[in-house]
């Protein structure tokens, strides 16, 4: 086609699927040009809100403020929190410490006291200071 100012609608020429369906008649009216232009004071005329901002009653300001600060104070009762477990935590590893060097030191020294009373080191040290073992003089007590 060359000019497509000539391209025909033949959907005219083909038949009606629904023949009992009337087609609705559109007309479209003009703006009436003879009408005057009435003027309307700027003042008086309701001011559009921009499409961008919505309003904010003052309850509303009221609770996300409120709810803002409660963010914040929970927040830092959280951080708070977990302050003080730590802590706590440093301090019971603190203890545990300790209890670990008393058991070990209470380890060494029943230990040397084992080694102490044995029957060997009693004999060394009565032989030092003149002592001798008398089997006679022994009595075992028993329940």
């Amino acid at each position: 086609m060359a000019d497509e100012s000539a391209a025909r609608d033949y959907s005219l020429l083909a038949e009606p699927v629904a023949p009992s369906m009337p087609q609705p008649d559109i007309h479209i009216k003009a703006p009436a040009e003879t009408a005057p232009a009435t003027k309307i004071d700027p003042a008086t005329q309701p001011q559009a809100i921009p499409a961008g901002r919505v309003a904010v009653s003052a309850f509303e300001k009221i609770l996300l403020t409120v709810t803002g600060i409660a963010v914040v104070a929970l927040a830092t009762v959280i951080v708070a929190t977990q302050i003080s477990v730590a802590n706590a935590q440093r301090s019971l590893q603190d203890v545990e410490q300790t209890i670990s060097a008393v058991q070990a030191k209470n380890s060494d020294a029943k230990q040397t006291i084992n080694e102490i009373m044995q029957s060997s080191h009693l004999n060394t040290v009565a032989a030092k200071d003149g002592l001798t073992f008398n089997e006679a003089n022994i009595r075992n007590v028993g329940k």
